[in-house]
């Protein structure tokens, strides 16, 4: 008996010790568990996308940015260079467009580009940053958080301000109905609107012209009014914000568009009133990562200081 449970010891003893030779990698059959999971790689935080210009580690930042700006007498181009610091200091290799849609377009089909165009022309092909770590919206425009904002002006000679036709229609887009329309897409300026009731009976012809980031805004003041006013057209075209005064103060338009405040000189015998607020937005193609800039970084950018990516900090 006693023999018996000797050998049945003895067993359990070599299997306990083959066992420990297997786990710990000693016979040279052992093979893995077959269900183990295998261990994640630790992945890296990707970096923050705040106001700096941040960007993750698969984005190309040796690439030459693309800069993009509107022409000389643009109201957009005079707002951006006035408030960023640009002023004539614009970058020699920065692609000129004659207009909005231009920018937008350029944008849009450039991975490596930056641009800037009214806020109230923006869709979803190209990507507004946050400059100073402030989106533009309608909010941050009105209580002046969001740094690059500026006017959307009709200019009129004081001779033409008093015709009918051109005060009604600068009425018309001072009104309930009117300020309702700048709402769609810009902020509508500060104050409490009236009523707007056609005094009947107009007809003719307005003129307009100047500001392409206005033109927007003024063809859906034209569709509205004419409903009231069937027997009155109103022309409009472009020529930038520089084309609005100048045309506007000699006569050659019955109101001009100007998407900036008139200078010092260009006051002199001539009336502007604002119909609605916009801000400048800076874009990129949606495919970049950055997020936002400081006005600073803005400007490095568009003097030419900086011209790649990698050499924003």
């Amino acid at each position: 008996m006693k023999k018996a449970i000797a050998i049945v010891l003895t067993c359990i003893l070599a299997l306990t010790m083959i066992a420990a030779c297997n786990d710990n990698g000693g016979t040279s059959g052992s093979q893995p568990t077959p269900n183990a999971t295998p261990q994640a790689t630790p992945q890296a935080t990707p970096p923050s996308q705040g106001p700096g210009p941040a960007v993750p580690p698969d984005f190309d930042t040796d690439r030459v940015i693309g800069v993009f700006t509107r022409e000389d007498g643009s109201g957009t181009r005079d707002a951006f260079v006035s408030i960023t610091g640009v002023g004539d200091d614009m970058y020699i290799e920065a692609v000129v467009q004659n207009g909005t849609s231009l920018i937008r377009t350029s944008v849009e089909t450039n991975e490596t580009a930056i641009g800037y165009i009214s806020v109230g022309s923006l869709n979803a092909s190209v990507k507004a940053l946050e400059i100073e770590g402030i989106l533009p919206s309608d909010a941050s425009i009105m209580d002046g958080s969001y740094a690059l904002q500026r006017p959307f002006l009709v200019v009129v000679n004081p001779e033409k301000e008093t015709d009918p036709l051109v005060a009604d229609f600068i009425a018309f887009m001072l009104s309930v109905e009117g300020q309702a329309i700048s709402a769609t897409s810009w902020t509508p300026v500060p104050g409490t609107p009236a009523e707007y009731v056609s005094p009947g009976g107009l007809s003719g012809t307005l003129k307009v012209g100047g500001s392409t980031s206005m033109d927007g805004i003024m063809q859906e003041m034209r569709q509205a009014y004419i409903v009231h006013n069937p027997n009155v057209d109103i022309e409009i075209s472009g020529g930038g914000s520089g084309n609005g005064i100048s045309e506007g103060r000699s006569g050659i338009l019955d109101i001009g568009m100007s998407s900036r405040n008139l200078r010092d000189n260009e006051k002199e015998n001539l009336k502007d009133i604002a119909i609605a607020l916009d801000g400048v937005a800076v874009i990129v193609n949606v495919a970049n990562p950055i997020t936002g800039m400081s006005i600073e970084q803005v400007k490095d950018i568009f003097t030419g200081d900086v011209t790649r990516w990698n050499q924003l900090s």
